[in-house]
């Protein structure tokens, strides 16, 4: 271990100078520890409009009038923001009398001037212009309050050529001082811009609004979903999560699930059930959050996905610092009974009865759950080992034994039997690399989950982050994850540390998934993740190699599922390097190699009209001669998976 530690440390100086070497692996026919099965997952928070505006499917932007973003933080500010008038008429926000529900209290006041003629109305921009598809369905659907009899005109308009991309007409009779709810409306584009230059317009003749003053509230409009659930999330982002392998999914979050204060925590019961009735919530990441994405749409997300799911619960701590007292703590352990009793218990419970009832019949499989987040953050350490943690764990463990519990502080408050340990490593490429045998000597009876990691400055650097992955920071990553995946009988998983962000908020902060309005762009750490998940075996097998565990510029892991061996191997920073693989045991004599690769270690990957993907994957075959297979490398930062 000595060894491998100051060779990792010389590279933080010699990079990128190493020198080739010529290595020859053999790689055991059995041996080795069972593998978890979880190993590549997901975490997903709300942050910078990975839900809002990103996975959720909804394309109005300030829907309800719930709140808003003020100096980039998240306000109860209520605001017109995203909308427009067309023609002479005023927006303004205002508090409804009467409300459209209890929980949205906010209204869109349009004022016509009296003598008003022709078409008026408003727009909307969306998160960042709307993705308009021709060969998509959309659904429309709004709710409206004054003396109104005659059509809606609703459909997209493009900004660029000014011409409008569809138009359906809604029927609408509505009354003073009564709301009425149109259901949704489905309508098809008629072309496909393909630029996300677009608003979405609604139209009313401006002689019957002449004089008069029309509330609206709920304004949404859908593109057709994955799985065409209702209420879904969006086709091609869920796409590319089904692409990057990923077989577990923490969920609701990270820091946006603790909140900022007292009270703005996430409330799973707040989240469920009519539009109408979310309230919505102050999120960490600087906007208010509609809550639209609520719990039981991230569960048939998860589900749809086939992601075993580690549910994150609060415990008490926030953001701010502030932490929930002994005495309050017992109300959120109450709660959270009732929430696991909600996603797990059958139609004889009182909360399985109340999910049944919205139409989700079968329990979710809820195997593992994490009790906090990041609870070691402002002062938080203390009152989680000292009551936090196990007023959780307690009535938890009583009710749900076989449930893995997972702590956020090492050591674990209360450990035991099926008592996990959550780590979080936001570090530099240079200690990535040097966690390539963090694992091999931990306590083999703490299981871990590296539940957060991202590489986020490059080399020995530190602040500012690198907001685009290069290569180079992306197989510093794969290092740990193969150290990872050495020793994953005891780590059961790995998770980067941020799924989704919208590509033009906060640009300098790193995502395996970054998105526009229409375009979605998968980092070169996607790939890595990818690419390891796909070629993972059942149980690890020993390496060995002339020169010890491990030696820059080669790293490398093996498992196999049957006779099938998968060895991993990273190139890092170097040119030159031949690897001679020896298999023992029965194997195919011709092998499938798997190679991720980038023009140079400093590549990154970018939007198509920003220069595209720099990344490559390739398969080829290679014979073994002599007892060996012989793998060559071509690209100082590349990684091969070679299967036989």
């Amino acid at each position: 271990m000595a060894m491998t530690k100051l060779l990792c440390s010389l590279l933080a100086t010699l990079l990128p100078l190493a020198a080739a070497q010529r290595q020859t692996l053999t790689v055991a026919a059995s041996g080795g520890n069972q593998s978890s099965p979880l190993l590549y997952g997901t975490l997903y928070e709300d942050i910078y409009h990975s839900g809002d505006g990103g996975l959720y499917a909804e394309l109005i932007r300030n829907r309800a009038f719930q709140g808003s973003s003020q100096n980039g933080q998240a306000s109860l500010v209520r605001t017109t923001n995203f909308w427009h008038p067309i023609g002479n008429v005023g927006l303004s926000v205002e508090q409804s009398y009467p409300a459209l529900s209890a929980s949205l209290t906010y209204d869109l006041r349009i004022d016509v001037p009296a003598g008003t003629t022709g078409q008026i109305g408003f727009y909307n921009d969306g998160f960042w212009g709307f993705h308009v598809d021709a060969t998509k369905r959309y659904a429309a659907s709004f709710s409206i309050k004054g003396d109104f009899n005659g059509d809606v005109t609703v459909g997209f308009n493009n900004t660029l050529s000014g011409r409008p991309l569809s138009s359906t007409k809604i029927k609408v009779k509505s009354v003073n001082g009564k709301w009425t709810s149109i259901a949704p409306v489905v309508f098809q584009p008629s072309s496909t811009p393909g630029t996300p230059n677009n608003t979405f317009t609604y139209l009313f003749d401006g002689a019957q609004l002449a004089g008069k003053s029309i509330q609206v509230n709920l304004l949404s409009v859908f593109k057709q979903t994955y799985n065409d659930r209702a209420n879904g999330v969006r086709q091609d982002l869920a796409a590319s999560y089904d692409g990057l392998k990923s077989t577990w999914v923490r969920l609701p979050g990270g820091n946006n699930m603790q909140g900022l204060s007292i009270g703005n925590e996430w409330h799973w019961d707040r989240t469920y059930g009519d539009l109408r009735d979310r309230t919505g919530h102050i999120g960490v990441w600087g906007d208010y959050q509609t809550d639209g994405f609520g719990v039981l749409e991230m569960m048939q997300w998860a589900t749809d996905a086939n992601q075993a799911i580690v549910l994150g619960l609060f415990a008490g701590l926030h953001i701010g610092g502030a932490v929930v007292s002994e005495a309050n703590l017992s109300g959120y352990v109450d709660s959270t009974m009732n929430y696991l009793e909600f996603l797990k218990g059958d139609v004889s419970t009182t909360w399985g009865a109340r999910r049944a009832s919205l139409g989700f019949l079968t329990p979710f499989k809820i195997s593992y759950i994490e009790i906090g987040n990041e609870d070691y953050l402002g002062g938080g350490a203390a009152s989680y080992y000292s009551y936090r943690f196990e007023a959780f764990y307690n009535r938890i463990r009583a009710k749900y034994p076989d449930i893995a519990l997972i702590s956020t502080i090492f050591p674990p408050p209360v450990p035991g039997p099926n008592t996990w340990v959550d780590l979080h490593f936001y570090y530099n490429q240079n200690t990535f690399v040097s966690l390539y045998d963090r694992f091999d000597n931990a306590n083999r009876s703490l299981p871990i989950l590296v539940g957060e990691y991202a590489c986020i400055f490059e080399f020995a650097n530190g602040y500012p982050e690198i907001g685009a992955q290069t290569m180079g920071m992306a197989l510093a990553e794969g290092i740990m994850l193969l150290g990872a995946e050495r020793n994953s009988d005891i780590v059961k998983g790995t998770a980067y540390g941020a799924l989704i962000k919208e590509y033009n908020e906060e640009p300098e902060t790193v995502a395996v998934i970054k998105h526009t309005a229409n375009q979605v762009l998968h980092s070169t750490s996607y790939y890595i993740q990818q690419l390891f998940s796909q070629y993972k075996g059942e149980e690890t097998v020993a390496v060995t190699t002339e020169f010890g565990l491990g030696i820059d510029p080669l790293y490398w892991s093996a498992t196999r599922t049957g006779s099938t061996r998968y060895l991993k191997i990273i190139n890092y920073y170097n040119t030159g390097s031949v690897v001679d693989v020896v298999l023992q045991g029965p194997h195919l004599m011709t092998a499938t190699v798997v190679t991720l690769t980038a023009p140079d270690c400093s590549s990154t990957n970018k939007l198509p009209q920003l220069g595209g993907e720099s990344t490559l994957i390739s398969e080829s075959t290679l014979p073994e001669v002599n007892g060996k297979f012989t793998v060559a490398f071509g690209s100082h930062c590349e990684v091969k998976v070679l299967i036989a």
